[in-house]
């Protein structure tokens, strides 16, 4: 049995492990695109904060995969994918044959179009080298914009400004974390990076690019000029799905699959950012993780593992303050009832998403305790008394 996994990342070095266990005697090949081994990606803005070394977040050596018998090869980038005939071709030129694929490709960070200076001025964070590059600007630099009030775009703001850049957080939407905070918890949130000297500029429709030659300066849709030098973009991500689509295979947003992670074509499976589930793509280490598993099991034995979604979970750890949201945090009506305590003056908030008999949907902690009470929407009881646990 050849089995080949194409993409690198989380979901595809899962797959290739969980696949040379089950199957020893197997052909097991992986490809990745980069050039360098497999990283653990989250630990990229401990690089960025200068915090860490890329082989400080590098679990496995080329030597590990050769010591299990797992052919690695970096910097092989598929090109093409012939279903027909079962194989693939690389930048290289290269071509490999399977019997069962996986498409692990991934993703790449979405950049929007900005009016004013040329594209190259805009970093985004996705790989190593996206890192590297902006540490090198970064030691250049004496302000910096991040357009994109999410996850990443805050915690590069973080690490941006632990190397002592001052650092402004732009945002399309009216509030921080709009897809995991209300209101209230972002306006919490927004008093907090206030007091740490993180600049925050919510509801801008747009911005513009501002310098001859290098970036000097951002100017908001509000008309007010922001100095950078550096400007990152986090502002979601884009499946890698052009290739599987040219390809044949059933794409939406990402490379649709179904409860064994198996695509339109029965040989071949998708996991990872790629993916899309139930129209969901997750784009979490989490899900690329789980879904690198059951792809991994359904490779070797059809059938034999499902996937059933990945509970959302982040944290965010903002100079000391921590940030857990967990589970459904934004229902859209329907059954669920939403308790909230805040307390802006202390930078604390708390709020619980109870299904109708008492169970935990989701739940928001900021401030003290958060790490603790984002872990109760694992428990499967029913919390009784939802103000109690709020107050702590």
């Amino acid at each position: 049995m050849r089995f080949l996994v194409a993409g690198g990342g989380v979901a595809g070095v899962t797959a290739a492990q969980r696949l040379r266990t089950a199957a020893p005697n197997a052909a097991v090949t992986l490809l990745d695109a980069e050039s360098v081994p497999y990283y653990l990606r989250p630990g990229l803005i401990d690089v960025i904060a200068g915090r860490k070394t890329l082989s400080a977040i590098t679990p496995f050596s080329r030597g590990w995969f050769r010591d299990h018998e797992i052919d690695y090869r970096l910097a092989a980038s598929v090109t093409e994918l012939d279903l027909i005939r079962r194989g693939v071709k690389l930048d290289s030129g290269d071509r490999f044959t399977y019997d069962r694929l996986l498409l692990a490709l991934g993703a790449e960070a979405a950049c929007p179009r900005f009016p004013g200076a040329p594209r190259a001025e805009l970093f985004t964070l996705r790989s190593a080298l996206d890192a590297n590059e902006i540490v090198a600007r970064a030691a250049l630099s004496r302000h910096a914009v991040v357009v994109g009030g999410g996850w990443l775009g805050l915690e590069t703001a973080r690490a941006l400004q632990t190397r002592g850049l001052r650092v402004a957080v732009v945002e399309r939407e009216p509030r921080l974390l709009p897809r995991q905070l209300d209101d209230e918890g972002s306006a919490v949130l927004a008093s907090v990076l206030g007091r740490f000297g993180i600049a925050l500029h919510a509801g801008v429709a747009g911005l513009e690019l501002v310098g001859r030659g290098p970036l000097d300066s951002v100017v908001l849709s509000t008309g007010e000029r922001l100095p950078a030098e550096l400007a990152v973009v986090a502002a979601g991500i884009r499946c890698r799905s052009t290739l599987p689509a040219q390809a044949g295979l059933d794409v939406a947003r990402g490379v649709r699959v179904d409860a064994f992670v198996n695509t339109s074509d029965c040989s071949v499976f998708a996991a990872g950012d790629v993916a899309e589930w139930e129209g969901r793509v997750y784009g979490t280490v989490a899900a690329a993780r789980e879904q690198g598993m059951v792809a991994a099991a359904n490779m070797h034995e059809r059938g034999s593992a499902e996937y059933r979604g990945t509970i959302p979970s982040n944290r965010l750890k903002v100079l000391g303050v921590d940030l857990v949201c967990a589970g459904d945090t934004q229902p859209e009506g329907g059954p669920l009832t939403e308790h909230r305590f805040s307390d802006r003056e202390v930078g604390s908030y708390r709020k619980l998403v109870l299904y109708p008999d008492g169970r935990i949907a989701g739940s928001v902690a900021l401030g003290a305790g958060a790490v603790e009470f984002g872990a109760l929407v694992d428990r499967p009881e029913p919390v009784g008394d939802p103000e109690a646990l709020l107050l702590g």
